[in-house]
């Protein structure tokens, strides 16, 4: 019995690996390097663009809350433009221009920018200069119901997009 068991066993093993190792003749060579492509840009390095090449709305927003500081580099990916500033700084931005993220700056290596706060509503910057004093912001994150603000003393806080606390916790 064991020795069918192993027999039937090997069997399914290799059928199964059979089909999954047939060639998709729906997809042309250049489909498929695109497709590689797109994993690629996906997860790991974006496609380099040149700052001129960024939605308005993406310039718009940097020049406002970031004045003076010029784009050093900007990349696309699938879902997003990564952009990073003279000073570090960097963004995230969905492709329709809308800010996401500001975290980083390698100066100090836990500063963000001097302008970080500049993605953040006063609310909330009131609320941390009341209660974390000489704190630094280490990344803000708006997400579509929140924003996630981290702190060098490694508190995470949460707000709703009004601005009121929603969570603290640590990271």
């Amino acid at each position: 019995m064991k020795t069918f068991r192993s027999f039937a066993l090997c069997f399914l093993s290799l059928f199964v690996l059979s089909l999954t190792s047939c060639e998709d003749s729906l997809l042309t060579p250049d489909d498929s390097n695109a497709l590689f492509t797109d994993l690629a840009n996906a997860t790991g390095d974006g496609t380099k663009i040149s700052a001129s090449s960024l939605p308005t709305a993406i310039t718009v927003y940097i020049n406002t809350n970031f004045p003076g500081k010029s784009i050093t580099k900007a990349e696309k990916y699938l879902t997003k433009f990564e952009i990073t500033l003279a000073d570090l700084t960097k963004l995230e931005f969905s492709l329709s221009g809308v800010f996401i993220e500001v975290s980083g700056s390698g100066k100090g290596g836990n500063k963000v920018s001097d302008d970080p706060i500049a993605a953040l509503p006063q609310i909330i910057l009131d609320y941390i200069s009341k209660n974390y004093p000489g704190v630094t912001i280490v990344k803000a994150e708006k997400s579509a119901d929140k924003y996630e603000v981290k702190l060098s003393n490694r508190v995470r806080l949460d707000f709703s997009l009004t601005g009121q606390l929603l969570r603290v916790r640590t990271w």
